[in-house]
C-alpha cells in the first residue's frame, strides 16, 4: 500500500475516486468536476494534506481533510472519506484514517472532527476504534411550506434590538464555537447573513447565522440556518428568543420556499423544540465525532 496527496491526482480522476468511493452510499453525493473543485475552497479543504491510498498503483480510497484554528486550537476536520466498493471489507479503511491521523498530527492539530451518517454503523464502529467518540447528534430539518404569521410571534421581538450582518461579525463576538459542526462554521459560509440580538444594555443575548439562495432569476427560493444559539438569557426565556431570530432568518415567512437546517446539534433542545412545533421534518440524521490529538 502507499498514501500519496490528493496534488498528486488531477482533478478529473480525484472526481472520479470521489464518486466511486461513495458508490452505495446512502445519499447520492455523485459530483461533477466543477462542483468537485468548488468544494475544497468551500470547505477549506487542503490538497496537500488530503490523501489518497493506492494498491499496486491503483487508488483505492481517499481521505480529505481540512484544517483551522477554532478556540485557539488548530482543528483538523475530515471532509470525507470513500473506499472503491470492491476494496472494501479487507482493512483499507483503518489504514485511511490512520495515516489521515498521522497527517494531522504531522501538522500539530490538537483536535480533529468529523461526521457520519447515523445509519452508517460500520464506519462509526472505525471511526470509534481509530479514537474518535461521538460528541453530539446532528439533524438536517427542512420544512416546504409557507408559515402561519403567529408560528414564530414572541414578546421578544420588542424585548431586544437585533441588528444584521456578515457571518464574519460573528467572530468580533468572541464567542466560543464549542465543536460546533465543520460545515456550520462562519468561515464556511461564504454569501451569508447574520442576525444578533442585544439586550437593554447593549449585551449579547443570541444569535443566528443563515444563508438564502436565490434562483436565475433572483428570486429567493430557500434558507439555509447553520447556527441559532442564546448566549445570555434566561432559561424560560430562551424560547421566545429563538422564534424571534428565527422569524428573522426565515422571513418572508407567509412565503413557500425551501427552509431547512444545517448539520444542528441535538443537544440544541430548546431550538428543536422550537423548529418541530413550527412543522420541521427531519431529513438526514448524523453523529458529530471528535477525536483529541494533544491534551
Amino acid at each position: 500500500m502507499e498514501i500519496k496527496r490528493f496534488s498528486d491526482f488531477s482533478a478529473a480522476q480525484l472526481t472520479q475516486l470521489w464518486n466511486d468511493g461513495f458508490k452505495g452510499y446512502a445519499t447520492d453525493m455523485t459530483l461533477s468536476v466543477d462542483a468537485f473543485i468548488k468544494r475544497i475552497p468551500d470547505n477549506h479543504l487542503s490538497m496537500e494534506d488530503s490523501i489518497v491510498l493506492c494498491e499496486d498503483g491503483q487508488a483505492v480510497g481517499f481521505v480529505m481533510s481540512g484544517f483551522r484554528v477554532v478556540d485557539g486550537r488548530l482543528t483538523a476536520w475530515n471532509g470525507g472519506t470513500g473506499i472503491i466498493p470492491e476494496y472494501r471489507g479487507k482493512g483499507y479503511g483503518r489504514a485511511l484514517i490512520g495515516a489521515a491521523l498521522d497527517v494531522y498530527r504531522e501538522k500539530g492539530a490538537e483536535i480533529a472532527l468529523l461526521e457520519a451518517l447515523s445509519q452508517n454503523e460500520p464506519a462509526i464502529r472505525l471511526y470509534s476504534k481509530m479514537g474518535y467518540q461521538i460528541i453530539d447528534k446532528l439533524r438536517f430539518y427542512e420544512q416546504k411550506e409557507g408559515f402561519q404569521p403567529e408560528v414564530f410571534a414572541s414578546d421578544a421581538s420588542h424585548t431586544y434590538q437585533f441588528r444584521f450582518g456578515l457571518p464574519q461579525d460573528l467572530q468580533a463576538l468572541r464567542l466560543p464555537a464549542e465543536s460546533m459542526p465543520w460545515q456550520t462554521q462562519w468561515e464556511n459560509i461564504a454569501g451569508g447573513e447574520s442576525v444578533v440580538a442585544a439586550d437593554a444594555n447593549g449585551q449579547v443575548a443570541g444569535y443566528a447565522l443563515y444563508k438564502r439562495a436565490f434562483d436565475i432569476n433572483g428570486e429567493h427560493n430557500a434558507t439555509n440556518l447553520y447556527q441559532c444559539r442564546v448566549v445570555k438569557a434566561e432559561e424560560e426565556q430562551a424560547p421566545e428568543l429563538l422564534k424571534a431570530l428565527l422569524a428573522h432568518v426565515y422571513a418572508p415567512l407567509e412565503k413557500k420556499v425551501l427552509r431547512r437546517t444545517v448539520n444542528l446539534p441535538l443537544s440544541q433542545e430548546p431550538l428543536v423544540r422550537v423548529l418541530e412545533a413550527a412543522g420541521f421534518q427531519p431529513w438526514i440524521d448524523q453523529v458529530h465525532m471528535k477525536c483529541v490529538l494533544k491534551a
